[in-house]
């Protein structure tokens, strides 16, 4: 049996445009010769849907491009779909389903079986929209039995539905196996996280030896809002071993024949079992990831152009370097906006980077509208008392700087990219309506000190000093006051990480030191303004976009 696993990149609730993408992938995957073609979970209606589903309309839609589908491929393979249908165990909700379309027909294959109660978790955002399912589905197809999975990625930790079984003791793996199955399918929209995939593929490689069975895996690529899907879609087969794996980042088309024996002969004349390599290092996976996520981010809202402010600092500096490789230079507008107390290098330094990128500037200089803000405020600010370290006319100057590139972002129709990085928004070393304005905070997920570290990588990548090297060996600074430096309000990063790590992925208390609590402290201090900070793209295991809520006005703060 030939399978052919179509690792698309839906848009959200574009009905009509991901019919027309999985169409004509099962039809290229036709001329391949292949029997099934499975697309990821949800494909057709986009993941995460969230209240899209309650429009019904919106379900309507669904049901008629299913029949389309049908329609259009009545001579050609069968397709596995993943969408929304029908509950038929609790009235109101929907499933999240995998459908069968074959010979001019649709029906309901599997539904998803959900391990929890309550909540919501992983990528999709729409659990309260589902049923929790019962158990699995199995179909036969070209004489194989096949039964259906749809779930989260098999690196979920100890709830992921291939390690753990429900309380009440019902294992839906275990019982599709039991009943007798040639083969798995597995239809998924997980989202990609720094070093996740090889975790999965020996997951998977377990499960097809452990039972016997080849498990053909599918997983959706493409940027939705904060997440990133990887592809890299696999294959295996009864004894574990890798048959194929799809491209990192792209859309693509496995097509996967389980006669194929050996991997470096029977398929060196064919595109069938083909084996993409993985990323060589965790920093090329995070390049690639953060530039499908920009880009994607940023063409499904309709726009193309983006502007940032361009500071002559490491992050601003990493943030042009992504959107020119995600949109091409020609699409991005860095904005300089000195201050009186900006040096001359860190001009400089920008117009430098902007002229390795290809990338054009403008030069509005903020001196004048610090000076019209003082005068507009000093009647107000009189009748409050002045106090030591106050920071009002430091944050003067950042929000000017938002006001500036928000008001080009108009005129432009363009969206502004916040440069922000993790380890600011974990302390609070930010502006609100400043430094913090945006509509994607493209490394909001990284530390500084992985900031630092993708910058290094990407010059070499480049094979030159793309970014200059005086951006990369100065110390960090936001120049909001004479040698000023990031360091006058917050320790070293490269101590400051370490430390940020250790409170996101507690282990205990005992662990923390002294400025680890410290650490902790602000950390939690800091949640009213994260509140307001722009989606980050999620690379890493613990974002603040997700998973992560304390108290806005909470009391609590560690000693």
């Amino acid at each position: 049996m030939k399978v052919a696993l179509l690792q698309c990149n839906s848009v959200s609730g574009d009905l009509p445009g991901n019919r027309e993408r999985i169409l004509a992938a099962a039809m290229r995957a036709a001329q391949s010769g292949a029997d099934v073609c499975v697309t990821p979970e949800l494909a057709l209606c986009g993941v995460s849907p969230g209240e899209y589903l309650s429009a019904p309309e919106f379900s309507q839609g669904c049901r008629t491009a299913m029949q389309q589908l049908a329609d259009a491929l009545r001579d050609g393979p069968a397709l596995l779909v993943g969408a929304p249908v029908p509950s038929v165990y609790a009235a109101g909700l929907l499933s999240n389903a995998a459908v069968l379309i074959h010979k001019g027909r649709w029906q309901v294959a599997s539904r998803k079986v959900y391990q929890r109660l309550g909540g919501v978790s992983g990528p999709e955002g729409s659990r309260h929209h589902f049923d929790r399912g019962i158990s699995c589905g199995i179909l036969s197809l070209c004489g194989w039995r096949l039964g259906v999975v749809l779930c989260e990625g098999a690196a979920g930790g100890e709830d992921s539905f291939w390690k753990t079984p429900y309380a009440s003791g019902h294992n839906p793996l275990m019982e599709m196996v039991q009943r007798g199955v040639d083969a798995v399918v597995h239809m998924a929209a997980t989202p990609f996280k720094r070093g996740m995939q090889a975790e999965m593929e020996s997951i998977l490689s377990h499960v097809a030896a452990r039972h016997h069975i080849h498990l053909f895996s599918v997983n959706l690529v493409g940027g939705n809002d904060s997440h990133i899907y990887n592809g890299q879609s696999t294959a295996f087969d009864p004894t574990g071993r890798l048959l194929a794996r799809a491209g990192a980042f792209v859309e693509d088309i496995l097509v996967v024949d389980s006669a194929v024996k050996n991997l470096h002969t029977d398929a060196l004349e064919t595109d069938v079992n083909r084996v993409e390599p993985p990323g060589t290092c965790p920093e090329e996976d995070c390049w690639r990831a953060l530039t499908l996520g920009t880009y994607d981010f940023v063409t499904k809202c309709g726009v193309r152009q983006v502007l940032l402010g361009l500071s002559g600092g490491m992050d601003s500096a990493l943030v042009c370097c992504i959107a020119a490789q995600a949109l091409g230079p020609a699409n991005v507008m860095a904005v300089l906006m000195p201050s009186p107390y900006t040096s001359e290098a860190s001009v400089n330094d920008a117009r430098q980077l902007a002229e390795n990128l290809g990338v054009a500037t403008v030069c509005l200089p903020i001196d004048p509208l610090m000076d019209g803000f003082g005068r507009a405020l000093e009647p107000g600010l009189a009748m409050f008392e002045a106090y030591e370290g106050e920071v009002t006319f430091e944050n003067v100057q950042s929000r000017i700087r938002g006001v500036l590139l928000t008001c080009l972002a108009n005129r432009a129709r363009a969206l502004v990219l916040n440069c922000g990085n993790k380890s600011e928004a974990a302390m609070g070393y930010c502006t609100l309506y400043g430094d913090t304005v945006g509509a994607l905070s493209v490394i909001g997920d990284l530390t500084k000190c992985e900031v630092y570290a993708l910058a290094r990588w990407y010059n070499q990548w480049r094979g030159q000093e793309i970014i200059p090297r005086n951006i990369l060996e100065k110390a960090p600074t936001a120049e909001l006051r004479p040698y000023q430096k990031d360091s006058d309000s917050l320790p070293p990063y490269e101590e400051l990480d370490p430390l940020l790590e250790r409170c996101l992925y507690p282990r205990s208390d005992k662990e923390l030191s002294a400025a680890g609590q410290e650490i902790r402290r602000r950390l939690f201090a800091a949640e009213f303004k994260r509140r307001q900070l722009p989606p980050a793209l999620v690379v890493s295991g613990r974002p603040f976009v997700q998973g992560w809520r304390t108290p806005l006005n909470g009391r609590f703060r560690p000693a």
